[in-house]
């Protein structure tokens, strides 16, 4: 994977809304919006970009004086990543991949809220999309 990120999706969770399997309480940005981005503050973002653009994706709690623990898990297979561009960690919570391929697709990605440290993890799944043009 090349290149130096360009476009950065962000991931904003309330903990103290967030239930399990539901996307209540998290909201997903993006730096594209003057590009045709749509749904800000949703957990169905639509993200456009350029092909070939770099994607870094961040995950941030709401509430700066929580202890809870948040995570990216994994992001799913999308035709717009192509040969060489799948979403791959890059420690602590950050995600990067690339657009290899022209067209648009909603790809999957698993979070993981730990309200409180010890206490049992929740998943939530997003189901967000991409177009490269």
């Amino acid at each position: 994977m090349a290149g130096t990120p360009t476009v950065f999706i962000q991931i904003w969770v309330d903990i103290n809304a967030v239930q399990n399997g539901s996307t209540t309480g998290v909201y997903m940005v993006d730096n594209r919006v003057a590009n045709g981005s749509q749904n800000e503050g949703s957990a169905g973002l639509s993200t456009q970009v350029t092909n070939g653009s770099t994607i870094q994706w961040n995950i941030y709690n709401i509430d700066a004086n929580s202890a809870a623990v948040l995570s990216i898990a994994d992001i799913g297979n999308c035709n717009v990543w192509g040969a060489g561009g799948q979403p791959e960690t890059v420690g602590s919570g950050v995600f990067v991949g690339q657009a290899q391929v022209t067209g648009g697709a909603n790809y999957a990605i698993n979070i993981n809220v730990q309200k409180q440290v010890g206490s049992a993890g929740i998943t939530i799944n997003l189901n967000p999309s991409i177009t490269a043009k």
